[in-house]
């Protein structure tokens, strides 16, 4: 999507819903992704469910499922299918978050110490892999071969982006097209997938709702990058700082650089094969605020979901799309 002309349309929605009435619209298949999910990680492993536990416990949004579930009712797709992908979508981009604190060396994880900090990087690792192949039982559950085949294409391309990633740190030259490659394999295949409730929607609305879930993604992660910027761990609910001390260069910082040149050849300086120090990555966020990087990244983020809810044009009016567009600017106004 980077650098092509996305198709908008002005969407009218109703009142602007909360937190609250988005989910008090979908109260009960929420409920069963719950349910599902508990169900679902038990084992006669007695580490297995601990360690599940102190992630899939830990408070989550549970964003994927929502999405999943309000993209249903919108377009009138199985609602038994999407609680499976929504289940599938949680255990996935769990299974990554146990990962990605191994290979990251994440400390703090939704507020608390990471699973690794207190069970030990091996554990972490293989729950992991545990709660991917429970996501994959869930959707193959359904029967339906379309939601399956579309999950293998979204689970490779989000390992593609890990990688890209993994390969791009430490680079101080990245770009901002360098970054939204990345955050669209990472972050927005699987935020894709459930939007189009496992790839069963007829043509009009699954080409709308995959630019619209591929805008949220982007928009939720540049959110979450703004969260990275946070001093306060409490407050941000993971290790502050941690992208630049791993030598990811996000959105505030790009923009930063783009305001601030100067600010380029500091990052040049300071960057080392494994990142930054943290008294660098301190001065570097000091001086990409200084640069107005916060706000502009903030800026951008709140572009991208009302690009997103544009896209629901093709979708029926009903109190379900306007969940759907009140997800994409709650994604953005998060503090955690």
């Amino acid at each position: 999507m980077t650098g092509a002309a996305l198709h908008v349309r002005p969407v009218t929605t109703g009142p602007r819903l909360s937190v609250g009435q988005v989910l008090a619209l979908v109260s009960e298949p929420m409920q069963a992704v719950e349910t599902h999910l508990l169900a679902h990680m038990d084992s006669p492993i007695g580490r297995i469910p601990e360690v599940g536990s102190h992630l899939l416990g830990a408070g989550g949004k549970r964003l994927r499922p929502l999405l999943a579930v309000l993209a249903s009712r919108a377009t009138e797709a199985p609602l038994d299918l999407a609680i499976a992908v929504g289940c599938a979508a949680e255990f996935i981009h769990t299974a990554t978050l146990f990962h990605d604190d191994v290979v990251d060396s994440g400390a703090v994880r939704r507020g608390r110490p990471a699973a690794r900090m207190v069970f030990g990087n091996g554990i972490a690792v293989l729950v992991g892999d545990f709660c991917f192949a429970r996501g994959l039982q869930a959707v193959a559950s359904t029967g339906s071969l379309a939601a399956v085949a579309a999950l293998a294409t979204a689970v490779t391309e989000m390992a593609e982006g890990e990688v890209a990633q993994l390969e791009g740190a430490g680079d101080p030259e990245a770009t901002v097209d360098n970054y939204f490659d990345v955050i669209d394999r990472k972050t927005g295949a699987l935020m894709v997938w459930c939007a189009r409730v496992g790839g069963v929607l007829p043509a009009p609305l699954d080409a709308a709702m995959t630019c619209y879930g591929r805008l949220l993604g982007r928009a939720f992660q540049i959110a979450d990058d703004l969260l990275d910027c946070a001093v306060d761990e409490a407050a941000s609910g993971k290790s502050a700082g941690r992208d630049l001390r791993e030598g990811k260069l996000t959105l505030p910082v790009l923009l930063a650089c783009q305001a601030q040149p100067a600010l380029r050849e500091q990052i040049r300086s300071a960057m080392g094969d494994a990142g930054v120090s943290a008294e660098d990555a301190t001065r570097i966020l000091l001086a990409t605020r200084a640069a107005g990087g916060l706000e502009r990244a903030r800026a951008e983020a709140m572009a991208l979901a009302e690009k997103a809810i544009a896209e629901l044009h093709a979708v029926p009016a009903s109190p379900f799309r306007d969940g759907l567009a009140a997800l994409a600017h709650l994604s953005v106004e998060r503090v955690a």
